[in-house]
């Protein structure tokens, strides 16, 4: 350098111009009539749910277009030289720059990780940081598929969606729609709780195969919806369990329908004897005396409206006739064994029924 020339300037040698405070008195942290106070980076006194950072304003704002956009345009900040993030918490902002000003650290991110800055790195436009968010997050979704962790899923799905993170949202729904629709246990259905389907809804609704989602049976827009789920799930595994032990159900002191039901599919029990019926070999009874006409007989919950009936059905038709039911009883899990009524003039007697259990082994 000549006698004379000023010395250049040097980026790091450079004093940091710009205020950064992040965190808000209004945050968790600070109770009612309590005012926690410590020292920011400034050496001020503030909250200790706030903190004051100071950056390089040309390094910070090559790293976030909101940041750019607000130093550039002629707005307070940028005469300030003041920046607050009052809904991002300090650990949270740690976090962040942990993943932004480390190559190495970012190689080390996971899905917990994404979970707590996705959202901030979307909304305030940190752009290359959402990126790796999304690839992070979508290979976590691949990699879980056989045992996934319920709890962070729907949280890590519902983050994907508002961090408009695409690649983790096309690879995190199939997975909640695959233990929504299984019946097993624990991984399945029941494993959603009502604040976990309170969550989804929104994504479920805005989902383009909604109709076959959850097989078309309920309104996910609904505030009702997160509670029928739950609680049609418990039901569901309670009438399987229930229905476990029972090898038949005997009927007796009606005109036309006596006789011994064994099990059938879903919520259904058929009276059989001896006599082959069906394609598949099924054994079931032919009653012949019921309107004049062979008829087969069941034991169904039609719905949760009609509740429990006993049908006829007109052999080799979908003619059906409801002889006997039990007026409010569609929230029961298997019929009652007393309230049967006549639902058909042919249809007479005072209908019982009894149970008969199977022995079960219990495998510990």
């Amino acid at each position: 350098m000549a006698e004379g020339e000023p010395e250049p300037k040097r980026i790091r040698s450079s004093e940091p111009d710009l205020k950064v405070v992040i965190g808000s008195e209004d945050n968790e942290g600070v109770g009612d009539g309590e005012r926690k106070m410590g020292g920011g980076d400034d050496g001020e006194e503030q909250p200790t749910n706030m903190v004051t950072k100071w950056y390089r304003s040309q390094a910070l704002a090559t790293k976030s277009k909101y940041i750019d956009a607000l130093l550039a345009a002629p707005m307070k900040e940028s005469e300030s030289r003041t920046i607050t993030f009052p809904d991002i918490t300090p650990a949270t902002w740690e976090l962040m720059m942990k993943f932004i000003d480390n190559p190495l650290a970012s190689r080390t991110m996971k899905a917990k990780d994404v979970v707590k800055v996705a959202t901030y790195y979307d909304k305030y436009e940190f752009t290359g940081w959402t990126e790796l968010c999304d690839h992070v997050l979508e290979e976590y979704f691949n990699l879980s598929a056989l045992t996934p962790n319920i709890d962070f899923i729907v949280d890590a799905v519902v983050v994907a969606k508002d961090a408009n993170l695409h690649k983790s949202f096309v690879a995190g729904m199939p997975l909640i729609r695959a233990v929504l629709r299984s019946t097993d246990v624990p991984l399945g259905r029941t494993a959603f709780t009502v604040e976990h389907m309170r969550k989804l809804a929104p994504l479920m609704y805005e989902a383009a195969d909604e109709a076959r989602f959850l097989g078309g049976r309920y309104d996910v827009k609904s505030d009702a919806f997160p509670e029928k789920f739950v609680g049609d799930c418990s039901d569901y595994f309670a009438h399987q369990t229930l229905v476990s032990f029972i090898s038949c159900i005997k009927l007796s002191g009606s005109n036309c329908a006596d006789g011994d039901f064994k099990k059938g599919n879903d919520y259904s029990f058929w009276l059989k004897e001896g006599v082959p019926f069906g394609a598949r070999g099924e054994q079931r009874r032919t009653v012949l005396h019921f309107d004049g006409e062979g008829q087969e007989v069941s034991i169904r919950r039609r719905s949760k409206e009609e509740g429990w009936t006993i049908i006829f059905k007109k052999a080799r038709t979908a003619v059906e006739t409801v002889a006997y039911k039990v007026p409010y009883s569609g929230n029961l899990p298997l019929p009652p064994s007393n309230g049967w009524v006549s639902a058909h003039p042919l249809a007479k007697g005072n209908l019982t029924l009894r149970y008969s259990t199977s022995e079960h082994k219990v495998e510990v």
